[in-house]
């Protein structure tokens, strides 16, 4: 990256208008909260529902693992930078921050592809699916994806000045995909494209199979069959995934093509605007899955609920028994329903 450019979106960072800090600290806050909430709930949502328990939400909760990460090991540092208007931890910790971002981001997206995977034997090569998706080899696939994910980000620790650093405009420390080409290019076609590649061609096969089977169920004159049934939960699982997919791509493709100009011509071509929307972008990605789950799932959306009733209920229960204890009342009735 050019140190002019650097420069000139470090002076950017610094000479921001009050309004302008807070509006942009604000507006993160409620991402990483929102983020961090809403993960928590598929987490508790999972451990107290033993029907949500399957296969499929094993991928929702790798998801919700790196989100969470991302929430809590990614954004307060950016948060701090735009409060301050500069990176005020050391260098190693901005390294750190750096790898922890794309290793995040690519476990994200290695998730979608095994996702998607997931939804083609399920839908296409059902005969298969009972051998291929076990919920140990389940557990085997995701821990390989994350390991994946671990050995593309680790190489730019050992760049030097070519690896992680602060990028003022984004507010957060990334490996800067103009510095060394050749890592790049391996990233982009490797980590990105191929997992790309292979999301669409699952997701085209698995909809022309819904779309078939839905023409063969419209001619059958028995609509109460298990396996119709069947086949409308797992249609149903395979729309909320596609969407899930869909808000992941419209957060992280506008980032890869800010990525890809910026290594084309070898320093950041956009200005302050453009990268603070990219850095925003990135850490959105993180948000939106719990909300797509409690949109579109009518189980996680009923666990969602029981669980917001349960703590507030559970904050009045506390404050009625400190109130009736202090006026040494004994009798206290606080009854919570559990779902």
């Amino acid at each position: 990256m050019n140190a002019t450019e650097i420069d000139r979106l470090q002076s950017e960072l610094r000479s921001r208008s009050e309004y302008v800090v807070v509006l942009e600290s604000v507006f993160l806050s409620a991402v990483l909260f929102i983020s961090l909430s809403g993960n928590l709930l598929v987490f508790s949502s999972v451990y107290r529902k033993p029907r949500l328990r399957t296969i499929s939400n094993m991928f929702v909760v790798a998801l919700a693992v790196s989100d969470a990460l991302m929430a809590t090991l990614c954004m307060p540092y950016s948060l701090a930078t735009l409060v301050h208007g500069e990176w005020i931890f050391s260098e190693s910790f901005c390294r750190a921050h750096g790898f922890f971002v794309l290793t995040l981001g690519l476990a994200s997206l290695h998730t979608m592809a095994l996702v998607s995977v997931n939804r083609f034997f399920c839908i296409v090569k059902t005969a298969l699916y009972p051998s291929k998706f076990t919920p140990r080899r389940t557990l085997v696939y995701i821990l390989a994806v994350w390991c994946n994910a671990l050995i593309g980000s680790i190489p730019p620790l050992f760049f030097s000045f070519r690896g992680y650093a602060l990028q003022p405009g984004k507010a957060m420390c990334l490996y800067r995909f103009e510095a060394y080409i050749p890592y790049t290019t391996f990233i982009e076609v490797a980590y990105i494209g191929l997992p790309l590649t292979l999301i669409t061609a699952c997701y085209i096969a698995v909809l022309r199979e819904v779309n078939r089977s839905n023409k063969v169920f419209s001619t059958q004159g028995n609509l109460n069959t298990e396996e119709l049934r069947a086949h409308v939960k797992e249609s149903k699982i395979t729309k909320t995934l596609v969407v899930v997919f869909m808000c992941f791509a419209a957060c992280w493709i506008p980032v890869s093509v800010v990525d890809y100009l910026d290594s084309a011509f070898g320093e950041p071509t956009f200005n302050r605007r453009v990268y603070l929307m990219y850095g925003f972008l990135v850490y959105i990605s993180s948000m939106v899955n719990p909300i797509v789950y409690g949109l579109a799932s009518r189980s996680f959306r009923r666990e969602y609920i029981a669980i917001i009733r349960a703590i507030f209920c559970c904050q009045n229960c506390n404050s009625n028994i400190s109130h009736l204890s202090s006026t040494r009342s004994n009798n206290t009735n606080c009854l919570c329903g559990h779902s």
